[in-house]
């Protein structure tokens, strides 16, 4: 599994996310499991643990489909406490695409029993080849 920038160094996936794969149903799945140490509350994972995973799964996607991608929104509707230290699944798929915009969707559950325990919906926005000199030109104009 590709890592992010920065889970590289490390050579592990920082969210816990151990393999990935995409369907020939064009329904991704990972395996992960949240470290203890993201916990928020006895033995639950903390809710930005669950928002950066969303963010990291529906995020593969367009690599996936052949472009790269930037996330413009994300929603994550918590359905039940995540828990820590268990084996979990992740799921994404794209719903739509309107030029650059696609709309992407995902479901967070235990991976014995299927207990669905968080969805997420999100656009992302595919990158134009200058997106990141773009943003370091910008930044470097902004004062203070």
């Amino acid at each position: 599994m590709a890592l992010c920038g920065g889970c590289q160094p490390s050579g592990r996936c920082r969210l816990g996310i151990t393999r990935m794969t995409m369907g020939d149903d064009g329904v991704a799945s990972a395996a992960l499991r949240c470290d203890a140490a993201n916990q928020g509350g006895p033995m639950v994972a903390h809710g930005g643990w669950t928002a950066a995973v969303f963010d990291d799964v529906l995020g593969r996607i367009p690599g996936f489909l052949g472009t790269m991608a930037v996330t413009a929104s994300l929603t994550v509707d918590f359905l039940k406490p995540v828990p820590v230290e268990r084996d979990l699944v992740a799921r994404a798929w794209m719903e739509a695409r309107d030029g650059r915009r696609l709309r992407l969707a995902g479901v967070l559950h235990l991976a014995a029993g299927m207990a669905e325990l968080a969805r997420a919906q999100g656009v992302w926005i595919e990158r134009r080849p200058d997106h990141f000199d773009r943003h370091r030109r910008w930044l470097r104009d902004q004062t203070g």
